[in-house]
């Protein structure tokens, strides 16, 4: 049986109580405190991309600007070089004109008496040499639209200094007070060669048989009238006859180029200087031609605007 209960004894605890236990999240404050971070973020990624398009801008427009601005510093060297070469022109085609001038003076002709132009020569030798290096060194060649017009521009150079140089050489030689005498004298004597034909006379002398240089002229066919101090005698063309016995009565034509050794002896002076012209007169006519060329391909450089 059991005990009996102790009246005195201490009663039992008393069971506690279950207790409920709730969790309550406040997500609102999470995602207010994790969308602010994302916000920022946000932001500081597009501070950084506006300051990496605001460098960029900054960049192209600086870039551009300056290449503006060379294009603009190459135009107007352009357009200085293209007034420099128009100026350069008006001298070379003076040149050009007094070298022709002084080249139709000395030309020989039919009745026309050959002689030097020393007027021309000396206007030549005051023409100041024109297009000198500094009007185009160091310039920006940028907006030099065509690949040719720096060579011409340095072919328009070198000619200009070659055709002085030989200006230069031909006042030399032919303005000089003992110049002008030989050279005149030269002069009358390559006109008088140039006029005049020569024959050469046969002639015996013991066995042998010689011959004589005279000048002849035209006289009917088959014939010649040899030139002498006492008179004219007409004598027969030598063509291959036999002249063993009479050789004076015919005439051996001369080739006067073969014998210009001779024969121009006294016209050498004026031929170098009639020599000298011509060259100068070469020189001038491929001047004269890239110099329109140049101005050409300047001019349309010339018309460019940094607006374009």
């Amino acid at each position: 049986m059991p005990a009996p209960a102790d009246p005195f004894a201490a009663a039992p605890a008393p069971v506690a109580a279950a207790h409920e236990v709730r969790l309550v999240i406040d997500d609102k404050a999470v995602d207010d405190a994790e969308v602010g971070r994302k916000g920022a973020g946000k932001i500081m990624v597009a501070v950084g991309v506006a300051a990496v398009i605001g460098i960029l801008v900054g960049w192209v427009v600086g870039s551009t600007l300056r290449e503006r601005q060379l294009f603009d510093l190459a135009l107007q060297d352009a357009k200085d070089v293209y007034g420099s070469v128009n100026t350069a022109s008006n001298t070379v085609t003076q040149a050009s004109k007094l070298i022709d001038k002084a080249l139709k003076a000395a030309a020989p002709g039919p009745g026309k008496t050959v002689e030097v132009d020393f007027k021309a020569i000396e206007e030549l030798r005051a023409l100041a040499k024109p297009f000198p290096a500094d009007v185009f060194s160091r310039k920006r060649y940028g907006a030099f639209a065509e690949p040719g017009t720096v060579d011409s521009l340095f072919l328009y150079y070198n000619n200009t200094n070659l055709l002085w140089a030989k200006i230069a050489v031909i006042a030399a030689k032919s303005l000089g007070p003992n110049s002008r005498e030989g050279l005149t004298k030269a002069a009358k004597a390559a006109g008088e060669l140039a006029s005049t034909e020569y024959g050469c006379v046969p002639f015996k002398d013991g066995d042998a048989i010689r011959c004589g240089l005279l000048p002849v002229k035209a006289g009917e066919e088959g014939k010649v009238s040899v030139i002498m101090r006492s008179g004219n005698l007409d004598k027969a063309l030598f063509t291959g006859q036999a002249i063993a016995d009479k050789p004076s009565d015919v005439v051996i034509m001369v080739d006067k180029g073969r014998s210009n050794e001779i024969l121009g002896a006294a016209t050498n002076q004026f031929q170098t200087f009639a020599r000298d012209l011509m060259e100068a007169k070469t020189l001038s006519d491929q001047t004269t031609a890239v110099q329109g060329q140049l101005i050409q391909q300047l001019g349309n450089i010339a018309k460019l605007s940094s607006l374009n």
